[in-house]
């Protein structure tokens, strides 16, 4: 059955084809100006895709692709891991000062930059009582 409808939908559109050109023969270029856009917006595509690199291209759009998909993982897995540390050290703050009964001041809970860290450890480094016999 579905072979009978295509052969019957071939025919008709045969059948169409015969009669526009029948018709255009008699009167003229039916839609003429419609028509000749789109033969150049046509001629025009065709000029494109055959001059088109397309292993160059569909190359680019891979390596494009991977690179964005690659970044773009990595940072997902970086905010997960930040994400994590969080909870862990927010983890172990509550269980030193349940353990210990140190409550840690809420200045030292505020985010520190890396230079006043640094400073920091360079500070307790100096300034640790020298061993007697050392000099």
């Amino acid at each position: 059955m579905p072979l009978l409808i295509l052969l019957g939908l071939a025919l008709i559109l045969f059948g169409a084809f015969l009669l526009l050109t029948a018709v255009e023969a008699k009167y003229g270029r039916v839609g003429g100006t419609v028509r000749s856009r789109m033969d150049r917006h046509v001629a025009r595509a065709a000029f494109i895709a055959g001059h088109i690199d397309w292993g160059g291209f569909v190359k680019h759009v891979v390596q494009t692709s991977a690179e964005r998909i690659a970044h773009d993982t990595a940072h997902t897995v970086l905010q997960a891991t930040r994400a994590v540390e969080r909870l862990l050290t927010q983890a172990v703050r509550s269980l030193r000062e349940r353990r210990l009964g140190i409550a840690v001041p809420a200045a030292s809970r505020q985010r520190v930059s890396l230079r006043e860290t640094l400073r920091g450890f360079r500070k307790s480094f100096t300034e640790r009582p020298k061993k007697e016999g050392l000099k």
